[in-house]
């Protein structure tokens, strides 16, 4: 049994050597440019909620729920922040799927494909007005909002899965190598 931070921290660090593998472009940029292109998937992956929505696509929703997760971790990792640690839930787990029931509990789930929209959309717009206010030099900490909402989605994200089904370190693993397989990187590794 496990707390939240020893189930996600592994995945974050896999996640953290699958961008070095697969998004070496990516891990090259300053902080403020790595969050705005996060920021960016997050708004992409609201339209292919929407999508998969209007076909009413259980796999498309799954596909996008971990694709964001995955993106949570990349943007937890850019911050250096364990999305573990920011997690409440005093709980013990076997594995990720236990924790995403966990919090589940905690954060209303209605139709999946309702609420990960409503996520992706409110706090994906308040990260995208963290980094644009840094465009017009704002008041602000950018740094200190997605610190803040970075987990908050993920806890999000995690509810939305607990209810789309079980499975969900198997495929966080199967999309970072199907994405790795893409990689030339990968390739000349092996």
């Amino acid at each position: 049994m496990f707390g939240a931070e020893e189930v996600l921290l592994p995945l974050q660090r896999l996640q953290q050597r699958h961008d070095e593998v697969a998004h070496r472009d990516i891990l090259s940029f300053d902080l403020y440019k790595r969050l705005k292109h996060m920021v960016l998937h997050f708004y992409k992956y609201a339209g292919h909620v929407e999508a998969a929505r209007q076909a009413r696509d259980d796999t498309a929703l799954r596909r996008v729920l971990v694709d964001s997760l995955i993106i949570c971790m990349a943007s937890a990792n850019a911050l250096n922040l364990s999305l573990g640690a920011q997690i409440e839930e005093q709980a013990e787990f076997l594995d990720i799927d236990a924790l995403a029931n966990a919090v589940a509990k905690h954060v209303r789930v209605g139709d999946a494909y309702e609420d990960a929209l409503h996520h992706l959309v409110i706090i994906g717009g308040r990260m995208a007005k963290a980094i644009e206010s840094s465009d017009h030099m704002e008041d602000g900490n950018p740094r200190s909002e997605m610190t803040r909402l970075v987990p908050e989605l993920a806890i999000a994200m995690l509810a939305v899965c607990a209810r789309t089904g079980l499975g969900l370190e198997g495929e966080i693993r199967a999309r970072l190598a199907g994405v790795e397989g893409k990689s030339i990187f990968a390739r000349l590794d092996n």
